[in-house]
């Protein structure tokens, strides 16, 4: 008696350790409820009753980290719905479940303190290596008449006691200027920016001025070389976007990436590397982090009977034949006898009564719990991989009949398949791109090859920050009957059914999703990332002016030198075509050049028309662009040009569609695309204006040429 005492106490033990305790089952049932606070209680006892078994301790963890961040996401809500005592108590409830969340610590401090004041940061600047020491005073220039462009600069550097040297090309053409209270660096940068010039500082009190060309740029200009260390894009993908955002007209910048180290080195001038840095400042943003929560459930129920007379095999048999207890079936040709009943043998299929019912329910409960950053696709697999036999023949021998089977195993998953991308927006909402796809066994098929019921949703989602989406009503409802039986007779009243079968199978299927997406991490931005990011303002001048030819009048020259203040307008009175730029040199390389005809009117015009000539030896006009001040003469205004390149002339114009009224123009007229052909030197000159007024009267212009060098 004691040793079968024995065996049940040991059996009982080996039962109980293999199985899990009555608390872990409750605790399941709480974490399915989301009633946190009893999950982890009912866990806590599981490990403290078997404190070896480590799904106990990991179903606590797991516990104690969905009650942690459920108190504070309902923690930030309240204050954010200025609810500062209720608030602090879930805070202080997440803390005591996990006490060193040192994250959770700096969130509460953070919290109590308020939000902080935010800094504005200064943009980043390179220490040039060498900085002009110039007089601090301001400076005044004023040159109401055409005066030398040397003897400018010239007296420039004497009055900031510096001394300025000119390169080889430098121009010097008459120039009147009045600049008041500038400092020295900017009237240095009015003068360059004016004339077409640059210039380069050697020491502290030496620069020299050079032509704004591409080769001199090339030749002259400082370059800095930096590397940018990044932590949250990688450096081959930000490395198109920069070389395309700094790369200037005539250059491309250089970038190198190192994949390694996921950095990048930009090489180019100061201005660049400063530019690059504000880039990719605004660009190296971490990604924002959600944590979605996901209940999945699948009800299946099948029902399934069969009642009625089940048949071995469908087939009545006759055969004429020996004896069938004899042990061979040949016999004589002198006993044959068709007449003889016994030399016949008749077979009849086997019959027996089924009486079966079957009844199955299923239910698939899942309830992941998943973490992503934005953008980024998540994937989940949780189930089995089920061998799927295909068969295929191949020939014995070569030429021969396809006989030999092989079969190979084809293995598919089988469980539940989750793919999510989300996507973060900055009014805290989540987009996401679901793709959910539930499979189960349902059956054998031919030859017991495993049939796979699939249950599959892709759809996108845009949902508030904690909102649950419930997607249901994915039902199937499946009824199959079918009534087998011995012909003639399965038909007959009340007794057809002792000759007949009758199998009928009823399945039905339903599916539950909710999802509830959850931000846990924002992209941080600051009110300097949301600012624009200005291009070269540091090398502008304060005004932009041009270079004119020694015969444009005296008041043209200074009303055209001198920018109007703000609310002042120029005389109405003032009619201009001015061909822009002033000043083209380039290589021949360069292939083609573009120059704007610029037109302002001070009174209404009712048409016009201009004749340009240029040396066709030097250069030949491609096309002729229409401007967008034609429009101000009416939609439908009609456009003129006419190219004469072996004359070496063009004339456009256009009317306006109102000529009763007439229009102002101020603006661009056309655009005239030239092709270089061999180096040398011409004027594009304006050689006759033909404009009237709507009252049929002539209107006077004035004109300013363009010079073109093609070196």
């Amino acid at each position: 008696m004691k040793k079968i005492m024995m065996a049940l106490f040991v059996m009982l033990s080996l039962w109980s350790c293999a199985t899990f305790n009555q608390a872990y089952k409750l605790g399941n049932q709480a974490e399915l409820n989301r009633n946190w606070e009893e999950a982890i209680r009912y866990y806590e006892a599981a490990a403290l009753e078997n404190p070896r078994e480590p799904v106990y301790r990991m179903a606590l963890v797991r516990a104690r980290h969905a009650a942690v961040l459920s108190a504070v996401i309902r923690a930030r809500r309240l204050a954010a719905e200025n609810k500062p005592a209720e608030a602090q108590a879930e805070y202080e409830k997440a803390l005591a479940l996990d006490p060193t969340n040192r994250f959770l610590q700096a969130e509460i401090k953070s919290w109590k303190q308020g939000p902080p004041s935010r800094k504005e940061e200064a943009p980043e600047t390179l220490e040039r290596p060498v900085n002009l020491k110039s007089r601090a005073e301001s400076v005044q220039l004023n040159f109401p008449s055409e005066t030398s462009l040397r003897s400018l600069f010239l007296a420039l550097g004497r009055s900031g006691r510096v001394n300025v040297l000119f390169d080889e090309n430098f121009r010097d053409v008459p120039l009147a200027i009045t600049l008041e209270d500038a400092t020295f660096e900017q009237a240095l940068e009015a003068l360059c920016v004016s004339t077409k010039n640059f210039y380069r500082v050697i020491d502290e009190r030496t620069l020299i001025i050079i032509p704004d060309q591409p080769m001199k740029r090339l030749q002259y200009e400082v370059n800095a070389i930096k590397t940018f260390y990044l932590s949250n894009i990688k450096a081959e993908e930000a490395l198109q976007p920069l070389q395309q955002m700094i790369s200037s007209t005539f250059k491309a910048a250089k970038v190198f990436a190192d994949k390694h180290l996921n950095t990048l080195t930009v090489r180019d001038t100061p201005e660049t590397v400063e530019l690059s840095a504000k880039l990719l400042r605004l660009w190296d943003k971490p990604k924002a982090e959600v944590v979605i929560d996901l209940e999945i459930m699948e009800v299946s129920r099948v029902k399934m009977r069969q009642l009625g007379l089940s048949f071995d095999q469908n087939v009545v048999g006759l055969r004429y034949g020996a004896d069938p207890e004899s042990e061979s079936s040949w016999f004589n040709l002198r006993d044959l006898d068709f007449a003889q009943a016994g030399n016949y043998i008749l077979s009849l299929p086997l019959a027996y009564l089924q009486f079966l019912e079957k009844d199955a329910d299923t239910r698939i409960i899942a309830q992941p719990r998943l973490r992503g950053v934005s953008g980024e696709e998540i994937k989940s697999l949780v189930g089995q991989k089920v061998p799927i036999p295909r068969t295929t023949f191949s020939p014995i021998a070569a030429g021969g009949v396809s006989q030999q089977p092989i079969t190979n195993f084809d293995y598919q998953d089988v469980g539940l398949d989750i793919k999510i991308t989300p996507r973060v927006h900055l009014e805290d909402e989540i987009t996401l791109e679901l793709e959910l796809k539930i499979t189960s066994l349902a059956g054998t098929g031919v030859a017991d090859i495993p049939i796979i019921a699939t249950r599959e949703v892709k759809n996108v989602l845009r949902l508030k920050d904690g909102e649950t989406n419930l997607l249901a009503g994915l039902l199937r409802d499946e009824e199959r009957k079918s009534l087998t039986g011995i012909p003639g007779l399965k038909s007959l009243p009340l007794v057809g059914r002792l000759f007949s079968n009758e199998n009928t199978e009823i399945e039905k299927t339903d599916v539950i999703l909710m999802i509830t997406p959850t931000i846990i991490r924002r992209m941080p931005l600051s009110d300097e990332d949301r600012r624009a990011v200005w291009v070269d303002v540091g090398n502008s001048a304060p005004m932009s002016r041009e270079p004119v030819s020694p015969e444009t009048p005296e008041r043209e020259l200074m009303n055209r030198l001198r920018q109007p203040r703000p609310g002042e307008s120029r005389s109405p009175g003032e009619n201009q075509v001015v061909l822009s730029p002033a000043n083209f040199d380039l290589p021949r390389s360069r292939g083609e050049l573009r120059l704007t005809v610029n037109v302002q009117s001070g009174q209404p015009l009712g048409s016009l028309s201009l004749t340009l000539a240029f040396d066709n030896s030097v250069v030949r006009l491609k096309d002729v662009s229409e401007g967008p001040v034609i429009r101000q003469a009416g939609e439908s205004a009609p456009f003129l040009k006419n190219i004469d390149n072996a004359a070496g002339t063009c004339t456009i114009g256009f009317s306006s569609t109102d000529l009763g009224r007439g229009s102002r123009l101020s603006g661009s007229l056309a655009v005239l695309l030239f092709e270089m052909v061999a180096e040398g030197e011409t004027e594009v000159s304006v050689t006759g204006v033909t404009a009237n007024g709507p009252d049929g009267r002539n209107v006077v212009f004035t004109t300013r040429n363009s010079r073109i060098l093609v070196r």
